[in-house]
């Protein structure tokens, strides 16, 4: 029996089909994820890698060949490649088909891990990822001001606006595009270091000690117990300019001597390398990357709408 027989014959049972299909159609319709690519987790793992002043080749034969080595051993790989830059170097591990993309995953991380203490200690900590192309932002948006420096603006972007965004419903991460990190710059003025007769090195040394909050520990007295906290870091530019230099050369300075002395303090930023411009200003870029199986169209008008309620512009 056909279905155009058994739908004559049984009117009533058809009906049945047809209204059951319309309903959870119209079920599934509203809570179907849309989304310009696929969730699909590709058996490939990325390893980045960054070593601040490193050349191509001291990034090759110090901390590539490690990690190569490291992860080669792992079952289920199927190739490994990797590409060195000043400063930075990517390895891709591509797995096999059936591989099970987060065992693998998880067996990568522990095997970084172990090879940490083979690796430069003073590089950044590797930062392992999935690809899908899902994790890529649905959109971007670029905060600028004619009115504040750029640094005012990161500050802005970093305290205020991704936080806002961030707890806006589906929305998964921001990146920061042209965003730099705000902090203290030491000018050393070579003729007053040659009259205090100071090094540069003395100089660190000092801000390392001096700016430095460590560990109180604390103090009981009878049936209660106080934490100590030694407030050791520098609040303001006037105050990081008022450490004391106490050694010259590795031996006591017995008349210290204040940074500010020596030295001219900036507030300012971090080493810039990367710039993100709108209409040709300097501004800085958010890109919004939903959570997973989120839908794209209704993360983007949530976005929309927390556009809409900030008030407050920088």
């Amino acid at each position: 029996m056909t279905l155009a027989e058994l739908s004559i014959r049984r009117p009533v049972l058809a009906w049945m089909f047809m209204s059951a299909l319309v309903i959870f159609g119209g079920i599934s319709f509203t809570r179907l994820g849309v989304s310009q690519l696929p969730d699909v987790d590709f058996p490939v793992i990325t390893i980045r890698l960054s070593w601040q002043g490193a050349a191509p080749a001291v990034m090759e034969s110090d901390v590539v060949d490690v990690i190569e080595n490291a992860v080669s051993t792992i079952q289920g790989v199927r190739r490994v490649t990797s590409t060195s830059r000043n400063s930075a170097a990517t390895v891709t591990v591509e797995l096999e088909l059936g591989r099970d993309i987060d065992a693998a995953l998880q067996e990568i991380q522990s095997k970084v891990a172990e090879a940490q203490k083979l690796l430069p200690r003073d590089m950044d900590p590797p930062i392992l990822a999935k690809t899908n192309p899902e994790d890529q932002p649905i959109l971007w948006l670029t905060v600028q001001s004619s009115r504040h420096s750029l640094r005012d603006l990161m500050y802005y972007v970093r305290d205020h606006l991704q936080q806002h965004f961030s707890t806006t419903p589906d929305v998964g991460d921001i990146n920061l595009g042209g965003y730099v990190e705000p902090n203290l710059r030491v000018w050393v003025d070579p003729r007053k270091l040659a009259a205090y007769q100071l090094s540069v090195l003395d100089v660190v040394q000092s801000i390392q000690t001096e700016h430095s909050e460590s560990p109180g520990g604390w103090i009981q007295a009878g049936t209660k117990e106080y934490n100590v906290r030694t407030l050791g870091e520098a609040d303001t530019q006037e105050q990081f300019s008022q450490i004391q230099i106490n050694s010259r050369g590795g031996q006591p300075n017995f008349t210290p001597i204040p940074l500010g002395a020596v030295a001219r303090i900036e507030d300012g930023l971090a080493d810039i390398r990367r710039i993100s411009r709108t209409m040709g200003e300097p501004s800085v870029g958010m890109g919004i990357r939903k959570q997973r199986g989120a839908n794209a169209v209704n993360v983007a008008r949530a976005v929309r709408k927390a556009c809409s309620s900030r008030s407050s512009k920088p």
